[in-house]
């Protein structure tokens, strides 16, 4: 049974093997990643270039012209090492690129997609951690259930990826936006410059601490955001939730933190 599933006639005269199949599957995978490692660079026109002599080159033999033919086999030898020598930039970038995917696969994401929260929870607290050591004061804000779009409209809307050097800039002392908060949604940050509510009445008597510590903890008290202080006095990173202020939070005791917070945004 196996044998005649592995040997088929082709209308009835050519024979196809079930790993003449898995050839032609492997090798559309191969020329696909071929493209993909070189998209966007010059290797790309370089390659219908090569098709173009190639095609030069076969109608060169179909109609016997052997002076051309031999002058393309001639210069083929030597563009072999011509394209090394010219293209190393994009050998040597395409070879990295194959690198950190290995490196990067595990048998968790071969078999389990990754949902995403600790890398954007890793992103955050390298930032994080990156403020205080510069002791660059910090207010962000981590959005969850509670739509924060009245605060939104209080700053700049960036809506943009996160990433650590535009949340390290934003916070930059000197910029427009860095007296002001943060706020983000997943792996976007939605906005900056934020102004957030101050505690008033009773509730402002009883509190302490500075500007940024004060509006932290008046805007958990309102919603379900989890709030990161970095003080620009001392360098510690606090954090507000619900009704509780947690300061000198470590670095794991952040991860944390944050997975504990998104984890039901990430596992929908």
């Amino acid at each position: 049974m196996f044998s005649e599933l592995s040997n088929l006639k082709l209308f009835d005269t050519i024979e196809v093997r079930f790993s003449d199949f898995l050839d032609i599957f492997l090798i559309s995978c191969v020329i696909y990643c071929f493209f993909w490692l070189f998209k966007g660079t010059r290797a790309v026109q370089m390659f219908f270039g090569l098709l173009l002599v190639a095609v030069v080159w076969f109608l060169s033999i179909f109609f016997d012209l052997r002076g051309l033919s031999k002058l393309i086999g001639t210069l083929a030898a030597l563009g072999v090492v011509a394209i090394v020598i010219v293209f190393q930039p994009e050998i040597r970038g395409m070879l990295t690129r194959i690198g950190q995917i290995a490196n990067a696969l595990s048998l968790q994401t071969i078999f389990f997609k990754s949902s995403g929260l600790s890398e954007i929870t890793e992103q955050i607290v390298d930032s994080v951690l990156e403020l205080q050591k510069k002791t660059h004061g910090a207010l962000i804000v981590l959005e969850k259930r509670v739509g924060l779009k009245s605060y939104i409209d209080s700053g700049e809307v960036i809506n943009g990826e996160f990433s650590k050097k535009l949340l390290c800039t934003l916070f930059y002392p000197g910029t427009a936006l860095h007296d002001g908060a943060v706020v983000i949604l997943r792996d976007k940050i939605l906005a900056a410059g934020c102004v957030l509510p101050m505690p008033t009445g009773a509730a402002a008597a009883e509190q302490s601490g500075g500007m940024r510590h004060r509006a932290a903890k008046a805007l958990a008290a309102e919603t379900d955001a989890l709030v990161i202080v970095v003080s620009e006095e001392t360098g510690y990173i606090s954090i507000a939730y619900r009704g509780s202020f947690r300061t000198r939070q470590s670095k794991k005791e952040l991860e944390e933190e944050i997975k504990r917070h998104w984890k039901e945004l990430y596992e929908k």
